[in-house]
């Protein structure tokens, strides 16, 4: 059952699908954004906007509110409703599973640039912050080597696709494998991601791994919880042991770390 929801001004509610029978006919704009979408989870209606930088951003906003409404391919997800100031907010928005469908039929599943699961949650919970610092983090560096000439941004999925057969089956192939203090433990980054450089016919690669740091205290009196400090010991270990190269397959690695305000810090990178 529809809910015929409407406010006082007649516009359909934000949340709850209210289709009116409009008859669409998927373009490629369509599908680029279904595609952007399994590619990062969440996306805002700024985000498709800036990504696909329409003639008219007003006629990108009606679309989107169509796929949501009448075709059921992307979700406005409920736990971004306590963060909403009015109408003002811009919509976020993922892909759903009718959406992951869709592309699946037609064999064009992109590679994702983030790994989250498509878990669906109810209510807002604190790491939805945390996972939109990510996507933001890991977009603007998407964006902004389509801007560079010779440069192509290498996603995640790509990269673990040429990851050696135990990463890649493993349960979490982000988790990878360090040595500290003469015992075994593991880091898992936020987001792990490549840029392609291409010049005179010859091809260069470098690889991030990405920790987005909210609320994690730069140390802990209990060496077993997570702190900023721990996470770079970590990290230097890594590196000096280049573990990334037989785990991931990847030849070299920096490490960024961005916290909450914007600061970002690259780790000294080491090269192969």
């Amino acid at each position: 059952m529809v809910t015929k929801t409407v406010d006082s001004l007649g516009r359909r509610s934000r949340f709850e699908r209210n289709p009116r029978g409009k008859r669409l006919r998927l373009t490629p704009r369509d599908l680029s954004i279904l595609e952007w979408l399994y590619r990062y989870r969440y996306l805002r209606q700024d985000h498709l906007t800036q990504i696909l930088a329409p003639k008219s951003p007003k006629r990108l906003a009606e679309r989107l509110g169509d796929l949501f409404h009448e075709t059921g391919f992307i979700n406005r997800p409920m736990l971004q409703a306590p963060l909403f100031d009015a109408r003002a907010t811009p919509m976020l928005y993922e892909i759903s599973d009718k959406g992951v469908a869709y592309l699946e039929a037609l064999r064009v599943l992109p590679h994702r640039a983030v790994t989250f699961s498509r878990r669906h949650r109810d209510a807002f919970s604190p790491q939805f912050l945390h996972t939109m610092m990510i996507i933001e983090s890991v977009l603007e560096v998407e964006l902004s080597t389509q801007k560079e000439p010779g440069q192509r941004f290498v996603p995640v999925d790509e990269i673990l696709a040429r990851a050696p057969e135990a990463t890649r089956k493993a349960k979490n192939p982000l988790a990878i494998p360090v040595r500290m203090e003469g015992r075994e433990t593991h880091i898992i980054p936020d987001a792990l991601y490549g840029i392609e450089y291409e010049s005179e016919s010859e091809k260069g690669y470098r690889f991030w791994a990405l920790e987005c740091e909210r609320t994690s205290p730069a140390y802990r009196s209990d060496t077993s919880a997570s702190s900023s400090a721990k996470k770079r010991a970590a990290y230097a270990a890594l590196k000096k042991a280049k573990g990334y190269k037989t785990h991931w397959g990847i030849p070299n690695l920096d490490v960024r770390i961005l916290d909450r305000k914007g600061y970002s810090e690259d780790l000294a990178p080491q090269r192969s």
